[in-house]
């Protein structure tokens, strides 16, 4: 069952963490069962559930480190059908440890593995750099969502993430597919047409999700840590465009 899906990225800003949150809650309002795992030192995607990773022993790091099993990690939100995986600084130190061997990029795949079945789709928030974490986040994964911003250095992103999928699928022999680009902070096609070559735009434009998501102010105003933006006001714009990439990944996935 291909339901691993990985929210990544290159650089940081790109609004990842949001992007995972937010598209989480919305497949879960669609009736799906879905699984958040927080990859990231930072836990951007994990503050909103006022978890203190420093106090909390239930967490990524505690998994990859073996002290605990992950459906023992495994908590439930305020959103009916949406569980998470808390992450938190004590990753920084078990990624360190871990990045000496390469077989350990597969340890997270085999951690997913056991509790997988259990979800509709799981979806991976992996922090920006191409760090162990990053790479175990994508090892993990059945497929990648790439996020951007209509910058000039959109396509080289794009492009250097593709290598690295490019390793993983022969270091590890896993299929990782691209299921798609995902545009953030963007108001119309054109501002990724003017960041980009023509032909260059047109050999990409069949990976780019139909629904965008806007500049909306509401953004700024409800960083992650507040939650979705769907529990705040769910006929912004924002909101409604995460509903809308959540309804195209449901038909991608063909999820019932």
């Amino acid at each position: 069952m291909k339901n691993v899906l990985t929210i990544s990225g290159l650089k940081g800003g790109t609004g990842k963490s949001v992007t995972a949150l937010n598209l989480s809650a919305s497949l879960a309002l669609y009736g799906k069962k879905v699984l958040l795992v927080d990859c990231d030192p930072q836990a951007r995607a994990s503050q909103w559930r006022k978890i203190d990773s420093k106090k909390n022993d239930h967490n990524l790091a505690q998994v990859l480190a073996g002290r605990i099993g992950v459906a023992d990690a495994v908590s439930g939100t305020d959103i009916e059908g949406l569980d998470i995986l808390p992450g938190g600084f004590g990753l920084f130190s078990i990624s360190r440890k871990l990045t000496r061997r390469i077989d350990n990029e597969k340890l997270l795949r085999l951690i997913i593995d056991e509790i997988k079945h259990d979800y509709d789709i799981v979806i991976l928030d992996a922090p920006s750099s191409c760090g162990y974490l990053s790479i175990a986040a994508l090892t993990a994964a059945d497929w990648l969502a790439a996020v951007v911003i209509p910058d000039e250095d959109w396509v080289s992103d794009f492009y250097s993430l593709i290598r690295i999928v490019r390793y993983i699928r022969q270091s590890h022999n896993t299929p990782l597919g691209i299921a798609g680009i995902l545009f953030n902070r963007c108001n119309s096609e054109k501002q990724m047409e003017n960041r980009a070559a023509p032909e260059v735009f047109e050999k990409i434009r069949p990976l780019i999700y139909k629904t965008m998501i806007p500049d909306d102010e509401m953004l700024d105003k409800k960083p992650p840590s507040f939650g979705p933006l769907s529990l705040y006001d769910i006929k912004a714009q924002a909101s409604q465009a995460y509903l809308g990439i959540a309804r195209e990944i449901i038909c991608a996935f063909n999820l019932k």
